[in-house]
């Protein structure tokens, strides 16, 4: 299945894959594709995307097609079809 990938604001996925990209996914779920990158991509990517407990940092979200952020217990859960848009963005606060 072909999902369509981008990221903003996360330079460094930017200059490894591209801001905007498609990546032929052979499994299924949000969680499938962040080990998906990492595994293609290498340790750049992992430090990019992960913390150090191996999960998807806490300053990055994921939305899928437009329609809101996945909670983050839902990674594993939420299943992609093909053509899917996945933005992963990070998301900074300021005050």
């Amino acid at each position: 299945m072909k999902i369509q990938v981008e990221f903003l604001g996360l330079p460094k996925l930017k200059e490894l894959i591209g801001q905007k990209t498609v990546i032929d996914l052979t499994s299924e779920t949000i969680a499938d594709l962040v080990s998906d990158i990492v595994n293609k991509h290498g340790q750049e990517a992992r430090q990019a995307l992960l913390d150090n407990k191996g999960k998807l940092n806490s300053a990055i979200q994921v939305m899928i097609n437009n329609q809101g952020f996945v909670r983050r217990d839902d990674f594993a859960k939420r299943y992609l079809n093909d053509n899917d848009n996945v933005k992963f963005l990070l998301v900074t606060g300021g005050g």
